[in-house]
């Protein structure tokens, strides 16, 4: 089974139209998104004042958009998965067993 969460996919991120070569770089740039929010935050003064609102502003919505591929990316990837144990399920159903149960005993 080809993993739906190793293929290449194209997205939108704020304005930027991005390729990412699986679902590992994707999750890759979030974590560069949460580090880079949390030193926007760590250099925050108690009273707000000197924080780039507009850096932060633009890192939180890259990361909303991020977070919104990963759960479309992932709910494709458990259809995947879904899909590949129904057929697994059907190929045991039709296995041929030529009309006796021999591993239940009933020869």
């Amino acid at each position: 089974m080809t993993s739906v969460l190793d293929m290449p996919r194209t997205v939108t991120i704020g304005s930027r139209t991005e390729t990412f070569r699986n679902y590992d770089h994707l999750a890759e740039r979030a974590e560069l998104l949460i580090g880079s929010i949390q030193r926007i935050e760590t250099g925050m003064a108690p009273d707000g004042s000197n924080v780039n609102w507009n850096a932060l502003a633009d890192a939180a919505e890259a990361l909303e958009d991020i977070l919104a591929v990963q759960t479309e990316w992932l709910r494709e990837h458990d259809d995947a998965i879904a899909l590949e144990i129904e057929s697994i399920r059907r190929n045991i159903r039709n296995l041929n067993t030529s009309g006796t149960n021999d591993a239940a005993g009933d020869s």
